[in-house]
């Protein structure tokens, strides 16, 4: 038995490897391409842009482990049903109940992975990636100045600038126009630095000149030659301080005790035992359809799984609107029935498909 332990195990596990990374790619294409548009750009390469996606990676883990694991399962005993290997094991004796035991260990040891991963990885993975994306967005504003033509990254700043060096910050032979409430304060400079210290983007300016201007006083006008000087272009708001619920582990969501904290506590350990749940519902399905039912098999483990989520996702709302956190753990509630009787029915053979059709 150990043997078969073994194989299953291990062509469960090799089918869970592929459908993990291949989800995780699909889902990192549709992310990237909106990281894109908010950093990529002068200044930012993309090499970081690359850190932050991997950055990204772990908030996914909880999502993926269990999709991989329900559609692995599916086409592994589909497989051995079409290979007549479930045939030739109940002929030596050995019944669906003992096959099942390395899906019961396996979704087991998923189900742990994903509760780590979703109390611990996923917030710290979140919090990591909105640093970063909080870094680069300061970095293209400070750098994505385009040359010989009129740019406004600040509010109430407009450069034109002949020359840029953005990986550097260098500008050459330019103007800034400063409008703050009734006050403009237009600079031309021959050099010029961009740097950020902090929250704030300062600009250091060499060898220019400047005119101030204020509308409610315009006999005030003044105008100045320096060698260096150095103005406030724009201070960023206060740090992010990562209150949100999705930025919270699992001790720091205990401490929690309102409505919302309660939710997310509740809702991520319904999607943690989701892979164990949702697997023994997969392997019964599994074992139940008949030789030649790949097909059917894949779009069954994909039905079941957007079912899964749809209710997920409504019980999530509901809870909220409720004011019981404790509905967030119907996905699991129903599920678990529907697996506990698929189970019974599939050990006992007494579930069976007529597909119509061999796929």
């Amino acid at each position: 038995m150990k043997t078969l332990y073994k194989y299953i195990s291990t062509e469960l596990f090799k089918l869970v490897a592929i459908s993990f990374f291949l989800f995780l790619f699909i889902i990192l294409v549709d992310r990237a391409s909106t990281i894109a548009e908010t950093v990529l750009g002068q200044g930012v390469s993309f090499g970081e842009f690359l850190s932050v996606l991997v950055k990204g990676l772990p908030a996914f883990f909880g999502i993926v482990i269990p999709i991989s694991f329900v559609i692995s399962t599916l086409v592994l005993f589909i497989q051995m049903e079409n290979n007549n290997e479930l045939v030739a094991l109940k002929a030596c004796g050995v019944s669906l109940k003992q096959i099942s035991i390395p899906v019961f260990a396996m979704g087991a040891l998923f189900s742990l992975f994903s509760f780590y991963s979703l109390m611990f990885l996923a917030p710290k993975s979140n919090v990591a990636m909105k640093k970063e994306l909080q870094e680069l967005l300061k970095k293209k504003i400070t750098m994505s100045i385009s040359p010989k033509t009129f740019s406004s990254n600040f509010p109430g700043v407009t450069f034109y600038v002949e020359k840029v060096f953005p990986q550097k910050g260098f500008i050459e032979n330019f103007m800034v126009s400063l409008q703050k409430k009734s006050e403009l304060l237009t600079i031309f400079g021959k050099k010029g630095v961009l740097r950020t210290t902090g929250d704030t983007v300062f600009l250091d300016i060499y060898d220019g000149s400047a005119q101030m201007i204020n509308w409610k006083k315009p006999e005030e006008f003044k105008f100045l030659k320096f060698q260096d000087y150095t103005v406030e272009l724009y201070r960023f708001s206060n740090k992010e301080k990562f209150s949100a619920e999705k930025y919270k582990t699992l001790f720091q969501l205990l401490k929690d005790k309102s409505i919302e904290g309660r939710t997310e506590l509740f809702k991520r350990i319904c999607l943690s035992f989701s892979p164990l749940i949702v697997g023994i519902l997969a392997f019964s399905l599994g074992v139940s359809l008949p030789r030649g039912s790949m097909g059917i098999g894949v779009v069954l483990g994909l039905l079941l799984v957007v079912a899964y989520y749809i209710i997920y996702t409504v019980s999530k709302k509901l809870a909220v609107k409720l004011g019981n956190p404790a509905i967030a753990l119907l996905p699991d509630v129903i599920f678990g029935i529907l697996a506990i009787v698929g189970y019974y029915g599939a050990i006992k053979e007494k579930i069976s498909f007529n597909t119509g059709s061999r796929w």
